[in-house]
């Protein structure tokens, strides 16, 4: 009789460790499937986009592609949305989107991409945005909040990063808002 080789007894520590790999992949993929993201964990965002808008108490400003203005409020967004974020269920109204734009105490930067672009979050809510509007003051500016559009539809939801204060600074440093900008917090 020959002995091909010999087998090894069972063990409770073998069990464990495929049962917690089996279990770590179901999550994954359950999170994947139903966020339609297959790099959901991925913090990182760095999007360019076409056109970057700060509205200012009424005021609209638009940066071109070139500008110094346009390269950093780009620069502070990717930072800003490739750290830490939440998603929450509060949504920006069409209403709120407009007073945004025109009321003449609130403080509003918006970037405007060519594309869709993905951010990364376990929500499948608030995904393939082509608008990102992050209020600086006024309504809802104190939650930090990041809201998203898709063809001028609003996505469902916010994302809410760890702070919007880079953005405040450098409006205030540059000088850019005819009117006092708020204290940054």
């Amino acid at each position: 009789m020959q002995h091909v080789g010999t087998r090894k007894e069972p063990s409770i520590r073998n069990l464990v460790i495929i049962v917690v790999i089996v279990m770590i992949l179901t999550v994954y993929a359950f999170i994947s499937f139903g966020t339609g993201d297959w790099l959901w964990f991925s913090a990182n965002f760095s999007a360019r986009p076409s056109a970057v808008v700060l509205h200012c108490y009424g005021e609209t400003i638009s940066y071109d592609p070139g500008s110094f203005q346009f390269s950093k409020f780009t620069e502070i967004m990717n930072d800003s949305m490739s750290g830490r974020k939440r998603w929450d269920p509060l949504t920006m109204s069409e209403q709120t989107y407009t007073e945004y734009q025109t009321h003449p105490q609130m403080l509003v930067v918006e970037f405007f991409y060519p594309e869709p672009q993905r951010v990364h979050s376990t929500s499948s809510l608030y995904s393939n945005v082509d608008n990102l509007v992050v209020p600086l003051e006024g309504r809802h500016s104190r939650t930090n909040a990041v809201f998203g559009q898709n063809g001028g539809v609003p996505t469902g939801g916010s994302l809410h990063i760890d702070s919007t204060d880079q953005f405040r600074e450098f409006i205030r440093n540059m000088d850019l808002c005819p009117v006092e900008v708020l204290d940054v917090n």
